[in-house]
């Protein structure tokens, strides 16, 4: 369910991610596949972070 539900409001779309603990992830999801989101981050250099989604605690679209 995680899956659909991202793959329909969240791609292309940047936003926050939080797994529990202390750690936010942010950037653009661009793909969500096999149970893994790709976020791809970064301003100057670009890079992508890879995350579970079956560990994603809350997700949410950046304000800007």
């Amino acid at each position: 369910m995680k899956q659909s539900l991202i793959e329909e409001y969240y791609l292309d779309t940047e936003v926050e991610i939080d797994i529990g603990g202390r750690t936010l992830y942010k950037g653009v999801v661009t793909e969500c596949s096999d149970g893994v989101l790709s976020l791809r981050w970064g301003t100057k250099e670009e890079g992508y972070t890879h995350i579970d989604i079956d560990k994603i605690a809350a997700i949410w679209k950046t304000l800007r």
